[in-house]
């Protein structure tokens, strides 16, 4: 059976909890059947809640089947490694496509009314970072969204996108053909939804934790003060990631997100174009593929790291008195250098030719 798609559907439990269930010794020692049992007992309801579930399961796996749906559940290796990492994800995800963690995760996202001055942005961000192993990731919503999704498949970028609704009807219509484009260049789109949800209002943000959690860093283009793109911008800031924001003129309503970004210190003004990839990713340095560890943060992680030991980043925060955003990061970086492992929420060890 598969527990964790039948937890996912499981009401009566936050994602939190079942995040915090899953890595429970309980889980660990004695396997899910007996993990979760243990939870429903405590649970007002828990048995008609677990049988729903099962029914909930049960029907969406035939919908998988008939419809050739990907299903990544989290413990699976394809389930995207960044998104596993946040308090609160989903125990499942439903797609169109594959996922690649070998590509670094950026969220750009931004109004659905653009002007030209941010549509020509964010297309010239795209086409430098496609230079790299890049995932530019979205909400296949008009404008921003679809502009970046659009420029990746120009450029040959891998792109994916998360949707508010299930599968069945994909919102919005008009951009379908990009969605299908999108799978049939090595990206895709998911959701959390079961096939026949509806795009419902409240989703929306629901879905942006998806987006700003799959990322490394998001990108704000053009954004009104209360949008989408700046409910997935605080939601990335929540969750330690690092946000950027293309500032503009003050007189433009759409600027005003971005600009507020910035002042509140919330997000980097992304001023230069040409050193972005960099910025975002530092392995990603014109000319070398050298980091300085005697003076990056990098360097300062890996010498509280001897061999042997295993370290939460919590002490890590503490000791280098840094930001949960740089530790994140430089923690990020070291594992894709191959220099640390992490063996658990937020606990890494020095990588050994054993691991």
């Amino acid at each position: 059976m598969n527990y964790l798609l039948a937890l996912h559907f499981l009401k009566g439990l936050t994602n939190r909890q079942k995040k915090t269930l899953f890595y429970s010794e309980e889980w660990k020692r004695h396997g899910p059947e007996f993990a979760i049992s243990a939870v429903l007992k405590k649970m007002i309801d828990g048995t008609s809640n677990w049988d729903n579930a099962l029914l909930c399961m049960n029907e969406e796996l035939v919908i998988i089947q008939n419809e050739g749906i990907t299903l990544l559940t989290f413990d699976m290796q394809e389930f995207p490694e960044l998104l596993r990492q946040i308090p609160d994800p989903p125990m499942a995800l439903f797609g169109r496509g594959t996922w690649d963690n070998r590509k670094v995760p950026l969220a750009i996202v931004g109004t659905r009314k653009p002007s030209s001055y941010g549509l020509h942005h964010t297309k010239m961000i795209v086409r430098d970072l496609s230079k790299y192993p890049v995932n530019i990731l979205s909400g296949l919503a008009f404008g921003i969204d679809a502009c970046a999704h659009e420029a990746s498949l120009d450029c040959g970028a891998t792109t994916h996108a998360f949707v508010a609704g299930g599968l069945h009807k994909l919102s919005p219509k008009r951009n379908e053909k990009l969605a299908i484009s999108m799978v049939n260049n090595g990206g895709g789109f998911f959701t959390e939804q079961s096939f026949y949800k509806e795009s419902l209002r409240n989703f929306f943000p629901v879905r942006n934790r998806l987006i700003a959690g799959a990322a490394l860093s998001t990108l704000v283009i053009e954004a009104a003060a209360k949008s989408g793109a700046l409910i997935t911008a605080n939601q990335a800031f929540t969750y330690n990631r690092e946000v950027y924001a293309l500032p503009g003129a003050l007189f433009q309503p759409n600027s005003l997100g971005p600009n507020l970004l910035i002042e509140q210190l919330i997000a980097r003004p992304v001023v230069q174009l040409e050193t972005f990839p960099s910025t975002f990713y530092p392995l990603w340095i014109e000319n070398t593929q050298k980091i300085d560890l005697s003076t990056s943060i990098e360097g300062r992680l890996i010498r509280e790291f001897p061999h042997g030991r295993i370290v939460d980043s919590s002490y890590l925060k503490t000791k280098l008195n840094s930001s949960n955003t740089q530790i994140f990061k430089g923690l990020k970086i070291l594992v894709d250098l191959g220099l640390l492992d992490r063996v658990g929420p937020h606990r890494y060890c020095r990588k050994t030719v054993s691991n």
